[in-house]
């Protein structure tokens, strides 16, 4: 009785634990600077004319970027000039393992969409979900698999995007320090 009543208690600080990220995700509505919502004419200077074949994206440009060396690109996604997704394209291993830590201590580990193909031979997708009540972040990654020999190996190619999927109100702050 004493366990369930000591589980009971605490319940609620977990619960809290797995909501405050996400409520980051909310809150931070975007990627560093560039938020979703936002005006693609307040990035003036900070993305390139977008390429004739994809009128409604824009890169931006590495210099405005910290973290530019752990990215080949990023895009904002528009519609009618205004930011609608954010997607991140991953530079290598390293960078992933280090974006991939920011993320999780940002927003905590997400949600695995089950794939159970994903350490067979070949290439497979697999997708991870953050879903906040007004952004959904989506990392995901195709996981290479070839046989050399006899050895198994194994590569990723990573991407993360961004969505905004309402526009409902959120109260509150950012942590200090927030890294994203």
């Amino acid at each position: 009785m004493k366990k369930l009543l000591l589980f009971a208690l605490l319940l609620p600080l977990f619960a809290n634990t797995q909501a405050q990220p996400l409520k980051n995700l909310d809150l931070k509505n975007g990627f560093l600077q560039f938020h979703l919502g936002d005006s693609l004419s307040k990035y003036k200077g900070q993305i390139y004319v977008p390429l004739e074949n994809h009128p409604d994206e824009n890169e931006v440009q590495p210099k405005v970027n910290p973290l530019h060396k752990y990215f080949d690109r990023v895009v904002l996604v528009s519609e009618h000039g205004i930011v609608t997704e954010i997607h991140l394209y991953l530079r290598d291993e390293g960078s992933i393992l280090y974006i991939d830590g920011l993320i999780k201590q940002a927003y905590g580990w997400g949600e695995e969409l089950d794939n159970p193909d994903k350490n067979e031979q070949g290439t497979h997708l697999v997708c991870t979900v953050w879903a906040g009540q007004r952004v959904t972040m989506l990392m995901l990654q195709n996981n290479i698999n070839r046989i050399v020999g006899t050895t198994m190996t194994r590569g990723r190619i990573q991407s993360i995007m961004f969505k905004r999927t309402s526009s409902s109100k959120v109260e509150g702050v950012l942590p200090d320090g927030f890294a994203l």
